[in-house]
């Protein structure tokens, strides 16, 4: 009886287990005909930890990390079919990469935060070849070069630039073509007190611009416009008693003058103030002050070191030995009948002026004369006009003895034959 009772159990226990497993099936069968298995890629944001190569001064270059990857997921339709690139975390990791060259860089399997029953089957790309440089930074100075051109006369004073150097940090294979950081300005736009804001350009060994450098270098260039001018001063008072000026030298002959363009093209010559001879009897210095228009002033070298050396001379004299036959006669007896002559051989006369002056006249050049109007015969002193160059005065008057004869009583008294 007991035999046949657990037969029967036994039995049943099978017949139970084959009845869940054929449900099983069915429910399988049903399902993956309504709610199949399948497979599909998400494009997923891919992140990294670029910024650690900077702690390495590292860089990539040539190659690039790509933005995303593709993830392969499998799931039923119902799960997958609702799952987004947001539910994904994908990232490579670069803190590794300690050298510069290629490298090949692993990228992690994206962690999934979604809720779905889901199956990552893989990601594409795996693995990304990436080159690696080293970053480094080196200074240079900063050249001002300059294009177009000034006007005759014209000049750039007191050029600075700011900053006068500067450091460039880039890959190394950037900055060893560098040959060289300048800031171009041009003169054909050049005015006073110009303050410019260039950037900076870059240059090979060749003068070609290095573009990837360029609006990374931005200076501040200023200047002044000068324009050079003559120097001229006038002399008030008079000197002492015989001297005079003979010159007025300049330790410049020029000056700089600064100021804006406008005003500079005006200007042919600058003057000083004049200067005070009253009473001087000897050479001497003096510094000049310019006095120049509004907005215009003078180089600060130049006005340190403008000064004028007056030159005060005293004039000298010279004797000249003027023959009596030269003396011209006026006023002579209209008959005929008188004889004048003078008594002296030779008049000195003395003249006084500057050397130079004194040393190009000639005794032609004076000349005298004496008028004998109503002279009775006799000895008598006539005084002598003399004439000179203006160049020259007279010194002292002068007269000469003179024999006046009546030639009609000398031949009255004479015995007949």
């Amino acid at each position: 009886m007991n035999k046949l009772i657990n037969d029967l159990f036994e039995k049943d226990v099978v017949i139970k287990i084959v009845s869940v497993l054929t449900a099983i099936l069915i429910w399988f069968v049903v399902l993956d005909s309504t709610n199949p298995f399948e497979e599909r890629t998400i494009t997923v944001p891919l992140t990294s930890n670029i910024d650690i190569l900077q702690s390495k001064s590292l860089q990539i270059v040539g190659t690039q990390l790509p933005t995303s990857v593709e993830v392969k997921i499998k799931g039923r339709r119902s799960k997958i079919s609702s799952v987004t690139a947001n539910d994904f975390k994908a990232s490579i990791d670069l803190s590794g990469v300690k050298e510069p060259g290629y490298k090949k860089i692993s990228i992690d399997e994206p962690e999934y935060t979604g809720a779905q029953d889901i199956i990552i089957m893989g990601i594409s790309p795996e693995t990304v070849s990436l080159n690696f440089e080293k970053v480094i930074d080196r200074q240079y100075p900063v050249n001002v070069e300059f294009t177009g051109s000034l006007p005759a006369g014209y000049e750039i004073l007191n050029l600075k630039v700011d900053p006068s150097n500067v450091i460039l940090e880039e890959k190394e294979s950037s900055i060893s073509r560098v040959s060289k950081v300048v800031a171009f300005v041009n003169l054909d736009e050049a005015d006073d007190n110009k303050e410019m804001i260039i950037r900076g350009s870059v240059l090979d060994s060749d003068g070609q611009l290095l573009k990837q450098f360029e609006g990374k270098v931005p200076v501040i260039v200023s200047f002044n416009l000068a324009k050079k001018v003559p120097v001229t001063v006038a002399a008030t008072g008079k000197p002492a008693n015989d001297y005079y000026l003979k010159d007025i030298r300049y330790s410049l002959s020029e000056v700089r003058i600064i100021g804006a363009r406008n005003l500079l093209e005006g200007i042919k010559a600058v003057s000083a103030e004049a200067i005070d001879i009253t009473d001087r009897s000897e050479s001497f210095y003096v510094p000049l002050q310019i006095k120049t228009p509004k907005g215009v002033s003078v180089h600060q070298e130049d006005s340190e070191r403008l000064f004028a050396e007056v030159i005060i001379e005293k004039y000298i004299t010279r004797v000249f030995s003027i023959s009596s036959g030269s003396v011209s006669i006026y006023g002579a007896d209209q008959s005929g009948t008188m004889e004048y002559r003078i008594m002296d051989a030779a008049i000195p006369i003395t003249l006084k002026g500057k050397a130079e002056d004194l040393e190009n006249i000639k005794i032609s050049d004076i000349k005298l004369s004496i008028r004998v109007s109503g002279l009775e015969p006799g000895r008598h002193e006539v005084p002598v006009s003399v004439q000179v160059h203006s160049a020259v005065s007279l010194v002292g008057e002068y007269s000469v003895n003179l024999m006046v004869t009546d030639t009609s009583a000398s031949e009255a008294n004479s015995p007949a034959y």
